[in-house]
């Protein structure tokens, strides 16, 4: 009998943490509409491997540090599955300000795909709804290797 209480209040307990994450979540703003396509468009041209278009994307800074090393794209590119995905969320949005470097907007979004690989792409912008040139990126592949 100790265990079916323990068991309910660790399943209250568990999604009280889930509702006060989703509003943590909710409380930073989401994308504009044109951050949101530039962070599509820019994952696309990444998994196509088509570096020059990535480029546009960029704001100058990062553009300069990915020419110098492209090495680093590559290897960025060559993980992404080539299937189309068949989920995407955002799953974490966070704002970075100091005083010592331009403020910092990242959102995370997770890109799911019926082989079992995840994809966690970091996209960060100076600010939500500010401008749409990207000021730096990070892609991780969770799940099967590619072949």
């Amino acid at each position: 009998m100790k265990l079916k209480y323990f068991a309910m209040a660790s399943l209250i307990g568990l999604g009280g943490c889930d509702q006060i994450g989703q509003k943590a979540l909710n409380a930073i703003p989401d994308p504009s509409a044109e951050q949101t396509v530039v962070a599509q468009a820019a994952y696309d041209q990444l998994r196509e491997g088509n570096f020059e278009k990535l480029y546009t994307y960029f704001e100058p800074e990062l553009k300069a540090k990915f020419e110098q090393n492209e090495k680093e794209l590559r290897k960025f590119a060559r993980g992404i599955p080539k299937q189309d995905y068949s989920r995407k969320n955002i799953v974490a949005k966070h704002i970075e300000k100091s005083t010592e470097k331009p403020s910092l907007y990242t959102v995370t979004y997770e890109y799911g795909y019926t082989n079992k690989n995840l994809v966690q792409y970091d996209v960060s912008f100076d600010k939500p709804a500010g401008s749409n040139k990207i000021r730096d990126f990070n892609i991780s592949v969770f799940g099967e290797k590619n072949k």
